[in-house]
């Protein structure tokens, strides 16, 4: 039997988060091919989070062209259209949506940060709602894998005061103890996508897709499918000011859904939420689409960042 070929990024977070998914598709033997020139992992001219598809274009072109059978990705950061060709052939469980804090000083929350503290990161979203939860905390730009932003965190002489990543990030690193404060989703939106691996095939290469189905998620598929068509429908993608995120809510034997959606200017001094529930996820999630647009939401993105915000 040919083994099946998985692609992933060659960070150290998509190493530990694709290992055990080799692991639960024994019997059947795999082989790990890890890519080193996603245009957003690399270390030199890395490339500037305004577009879609930074972290994985590499991969998908490997897909397309057969020199891979299986894509692994982590869902936020896919294409926020499907690559024609190409499938999300299987969603895996979901993780904690959160975002959390990391802290040099122990004990710390956001709540009881020095004011004028300094939080590091490079997401918009994060930036946003932080300048809006705390406007006395200064933002600190800061890029990389997560383990490189820890060593500048705990680095002799450093001024950052925190980091800001997400949660699951943490836990797949092994790194949970480290972790100051969950973040509730009412304080920073999570990212649409958030927490879910994704398994990417070729369309029509039925026989891989059979062979990944297993690990596959219907629960965790309904949602992803609902939070991509906020990102769709309001242009976004993994750096754009939008955030949201879709919940399975169970009441004896009828389930529904509550999709939330939160687009912000990018100088983080506005921002526009909105939040419905209903029986089908993806209509409840074009109904939120709908408040945000009457609500003014498309015009945010268009606001010129101010110096504040860099």
């Amino acid at each position: 039997m040919e083994p099946l070929r998985i692609g992933a990024r060659a960070s150290l977070m998509s190493l530990l988060q694709t290992a055990p998914i080799l692991a639960d598709l024994a019997p059947t033997p795999t082989v790990l091919r890890p890519f080193y020139g996603a245009g957003g992992d690399r270390e030199k001219d890395r490339a500037p989070l305004d577009a879609d598809g930074v972290f994985s274009k590499e991969i998908e072109s490997a897909l397309l062209s057969g020199e891979i059978d299986v894509a692994v990705h982590c869902l936020k950061d896919a294409p926020t259209h499907d690559t024609a060709g190409l499938t999300m052939a299987a969603f895996l469980p979901r993780d904690d949506i959160r975002d959390c804090l990391v802290t040099h000083e122990a004990g710390l929350s956001l709540a009881t940060l020095p004011e004028g503290a300094v939080v590091a990161t490079s997401s918009l979203r994060r930036a946003a709602a932080l300048h809006i939860h705390r406007p006395d905390i200064e933002i600190a730009r800061m890029r990389g894998p997560v383990s490189e932003r820890l060593r500048t965190l705990d680095g002799s002489g450093s001024d950052v005061d925190g980091l800001v990543v997400a949660t699951c990030s943490m836990e797949r690193l092994g790194l949970a103890h480290r972790i100051a404060e969950r973040i509730s989703p009412e304080v920073i939106c999570p990212p649409l996508g958030a927490a879910i691996i994704a398994l990417q095939t070729r369309e029509d290469d039925m026989e891989t897709r059979k062979k990944i189905f297993r690990l596959h998620d219907t629960a965790t598929e309904t949602e992803a499918e609902a939070e991509r068509t906020v990102l769709r429908q309001m242009g976004g993608f993994c750096n754009a000011p939008l955030a949201g995120y879709c919940t399975t809510n169970h009441s004896g034997r009828v389930t529904t859904y509550t999709v939330r959606a939160r687009a912000f200017s990018p100088d983080g001094k506005t921002a526009i939420d909105a939040r419905c529930t209903g029986k089908d996820a993806t209509k409840t999630a074009l109904a939120v689409c709908q408040r945000l647009t009457d609500l003014g939401a498309r015009g945010l993105a268009k606001t010129p960042p101010t110096e504040s915000s860099e």
